[in-house]
């Protein structure tokens, strides 16, 4: 049965790749800025990758409103944070290097996403005002996951904090979430830590589970106006998201 899984959601996904493709093509237009319905597209496309691979999402929390723009951050445990979080409709801060991956490279770049370039000169001010420009134009919100790497889900690591300055330097709402994976007995999802497997190893093994159970809670904004530190903010932030975490691992 599991191997049935498998074959009918790698089967699913590739479908669904072609689809992104086929759209994105359709509607994208040379040297013009990002449009509403690539956006909407974008969203469409990562509601499905979590239908197919068999998410069932909870989320918890105020969802905040379309119009309400703020800069959301989020502990990082799987690659499928980026589907379940892009499921409420969001822009993506990612690393530089994914835009010359083949197909998904060219996906991410119509739909939207972000950049930063790593260790680059200026990348953090660069990256902060293009966040800023989006939150500011009231168009989109943006997520990163400021721990830059994924954890076990266990614990929250330190956020680094050159990312918050944009919610510092234009008084910007800062959204936090806690992501959670669930196997069926409510206990943290094994198949979803990512360790040292790799990317293909950790998709096939989380395509043939049944069930995934996934929290998404959204935690009480944060007025980035009212900080004048980078670190002071990352940290609260972190420790939001470590408390809600750590809450839901005792239960």
């Amino acid at each position: 049965m599991k191997y049935i899984r498998i074959i009918y959601k790698v089967a699913g996904l590739k479908i669904l790749l072609v689809a992104g493709l086929v759209l994105m093509a359709t509607t994208a237009r040379k040297n013009t800025a990002v449009t509403q319905k690539q956006k909407n597209i974008r969203h469409w496309w990562l509601k499905k990758v979590i239908q197919i691979v068999g998410i069932q999402l909870t989320t918890k929390g105020q969802v905040p409103q379309k119009s309400e723009t703020a800069l959301w951050v989020s502990n990082h445990i799987s690659w499928l944070d980026i589907p379940v979080i892009g499921s409420e409709d969001v822009t993506f801060l990612s690393k530089a290097e994914i835009r010359k991956w083949p197909v998904l490279g060219w996906l991410t770049k119509k739909s939207g996403t972000l950049y930063i370039q790593r260790g680059g000169k200026n990348a953090s001010q660069t990256a902060s005002q293009n966040i800023a420009d989006t939150i500011t134009s009231g168009t989109d919100r943006v997520i990163v996951f400021p721990e830059a790497t994924t954890t076990d889900g266990k614990d929250v690591k330190c956020f680094h904090a050159r990312i918050f300055a944009p919610a510092i330097d234009h008084s910007l709402s800062v959204q936090p979430i806690c992501i959670r994976y669930l196997d069926k007995k409510g206990n943290s999802h094994p198949k979803m830590i990512w360790g040292d497997e790799s990317f293909m190893s950790n998709l096939f093994a989380i395509l043939g589970e049944a069930h995934i159970q996934v929290e998404l809670n959204f935690l009480e904004p944060i007025d980035g106006g009212k900080y004048s530190e980078r670190k002071e903010l990352a940290n609260q932030a972190r420790e939001n998201i470590r408390e809600c975490l750590l809450d839901v691992t005792e239960r």
